[in-house]
């Protein structure tokens, strides 16, 4: 995932879920989640930690042979 973001487009994002994102921010690949409510604002970032990754892997790797990506504009740092 962080080759596939590193190298696409500036603010490009994996759609993990409806409330989860990834993306690079020029330096490392940030996990933030996405407002719940349906405003879509960020509203956090979050570390991908054992727990975490252990829940999510087998969906990972099922995202990874079909990734979702878009462009957001509201990233920090954003251009």
């Amino acid at each position: 995932m962080t080759a596939l973001l590193r190298d696409a487009a500036p603010d490009s994002v994996a759609e993990l879920t409806d409330t989860a994102i990834a993306y690079w921010n020029g330096e490392r690949l940030v996990y933030a989640f996405v407002s719940a409510e349906g405003t879509g604002a960020l509203a956090g970032e979050f570390e991908l930690d054992s727990r975490r990754w252990t829940e999510w892997k087998d969906w990972l790797a099922d995202w990874l042979t079909d990734p979702v990506l878009s462009v957001r504009h509201d990233l920090p740092g954003a251009t």
